[in-house]
């Protein structure tokens, strides 16, 4: 007899597996994928009529979830592939009625980790991004993944009442980079180098798994080039240049950023982050499809028979849930060449 598809939650609750207890009780559930700058986060709506769920059932705040995708007989009778979505703090519950439901939602940066549960203030002379994150991640129990060969050097950085999570974010977002907490990792990574990676997929308009597209594209914003000046008055030495990418409109504004440099490779390389940063949300795409584990933020994908919104893009957001099925719903950027 062949076997029907199936997919399903598996979830870990201080260390105990709850899922059989949860199963008869679920109405659906969501786990948000994000590439850079938010949190991941989990959702569980429970139905509660006999009261457990708000009673004697209810998690503790603060405790840990670990969650796993599983989805089985979807392409091969017989074939079994999963998803581990990683660690989650409980942040909130809420308690509704009628219908009588809890909701538990869960999120991969705890608030009472070091990394947002506290303001500090701190300055460091002579030091590295790399440095400061490797710091910051081993106060908060995690271990740094710096995924990119950019580490900017600091005569002098300080942290000012803000959050350790929210000052690495000012520091990545000056140098272009990427951060994000990824179970027990602090990732540092460049969108660039991802955008280079062989996409896991082609996803075409003809597919019957794709259940809806969207699709954005626009001028506003944007540059055909980007210009990096800068005068040291102790040295007296004016450093300027001018990153222009492939493919570049013939015509176009010039982006002007007057940022203190040390050398024209320096500006060079400021020039390309800055024109990347000012052009990357120019195409965007929304898609759902049915479930499918392989697809989590940072993956490359292409799309075909879409018309001008063909291309290669990079997943920056993944969003998976189950209430009348399986699905998995994708936040796609047209990745941008040469730079």
């Amino acid at each position: 007899m062949t076997q029907p598809r199936s997919a399903r939650l598996q979830v870990i609750y201080k260390k105990t597996d709850i899922s059989a207890d949860l199963r008869p009780h679920l109405l659906n559930w969501t786990y948000t994928d994000n590439l850079s700058g938010q949190a991941d986060d989990l959702q569980l709506t429970l139905e509660d009529v006999d009261g457990r769920w708000r009673g004697s059932w209810m998690p503790d705040l603060t405790a840990q979830l670990q969650a796993t995708i599983i989805r089985e007989n979807w392409n091969q009778e017989g074939k079994v592939e999963s998803l581990p979505l990683g660690s989650f703090e409980v942040a909130e519950i809420e308690v509704n009625s009628p219908p009588s439901t809890v909701t538990i939602k869960g999120i991969s940066i705890p608030e009472s980790s070091g990394l947002r549960g506290e303001r500090k203030n701190k300055a460091w002379e002579k030091t590295k991004l790399s440095a400061i994150a490797r710091e910051k991640a081993a106060g908060a129990g995690l271990s740094l993944f710096y995924d990119t060969d950019e580490d900017p050097a600091y005569d002098r950085i300080e942290q000012t009442e803000e959050t350790d999570l929210v000052f690495l974010s000012r520091l990545c977002n000056d140098a272009g980079l990427c951060l994000k907490v990824a179970g027990t990792k602090l990732v540092i990574f460049d969108e660039a180098k991802y955008e280079q990676a062989k996409p896991i997929a082609t996803l075409k308009r003809s597919m019957s798994e794709i259940k809806s597209f969207r699709g954005r594209t626009t001028s506003v914003g944007m540059y055909r080039a980007c210009k990096v000046t800068y005068f040291s008055a102790e040295e007296k030495l004016n450093i300027s240049a001018t990153f222009t990418p492939p493919k570049a409109p013939k015509t176009g504004r010039t982006l002007t950023v007057n940022e203190r440099v040390a050398s024209v490779a320096e500006a060079q390389r400021l020039a390309k982050k800055k024109l990347r940063e000012a052009n990357k949300e120019a195409t965007q795409v929304s898609i759902t499809l049915a479930g499918d584990p392989r697809f989590v933020a940072g993956v490359t994908v292409n799309l075909s028979g879409f018309g001008a919104f063909d291309g290669k893009y990079i997943v920056t957001q993944a969003t998976h849930s189950q209430q009348n099925g399986y699905e998995t719903s994708l936040e796609l950027r047209r990745c941008l060449e040469g730079y």
